[in-house]
């Protein structure tokens, strides 16, 4: 946990340093961060019919070769799904909290509130004392 911490931390300190010294990478992060869709999908209904089409070859594929990782398969594309789905929402509230906190400039924000998740990991781990 505390490497994690010290990660977190790092890319948030990376984050803030890249806005501080390299003006155009900040001004390539800002328009990836604040893009509402992502370039490589242009069309989500395409992703997403892909990927239930995967789970759905997946399940069957598990369930001729055994029968009894039917409910596995589908458990594990289940929790993929939602760890995919809460880390999209939490990197978009990341987004919207640095644009705030960094006053209009979510490369310098997104990477403060990194910083300080990461830092307050540290503490919390020092005060626990583990």
């Amino acid at each position: 946990m505390q490497w994690a911490a010290i990660i977190v931390e790092f890319v948030g300190l990376l984050l803030i340093a890249i806005k501080l010294y390299f003006p155009k990478s900040s001004e390539r992060l800002k328009v990836l961060f604040e893009e509402s869709r992502p370039r490589f999908m242009n069309r989500p209904m395409m992703w997403i019919g892909l990927y239930i089409l995967i789970w759905i070859v997946a399940a069957a594929v598990l369930s001729i070769w055994d029968p009894s990782k039917n409910i596995i398969v589908n458990m594990t594309f289940t929790v993929f799904t939602v760890f995919v789905l809460m880390l999209f929402g939490i990197s978009r509230i990341f987004v919207r909290l640095g644009v705030v906190l960094g006053r209009g400039n979510s490369v310098a924000g997104v990477g403060l509130v990194l910083a300080l998740i990461g830092f307050s990991l540290e503490v919390s781990q020092m005060a626990l004392g583990s």
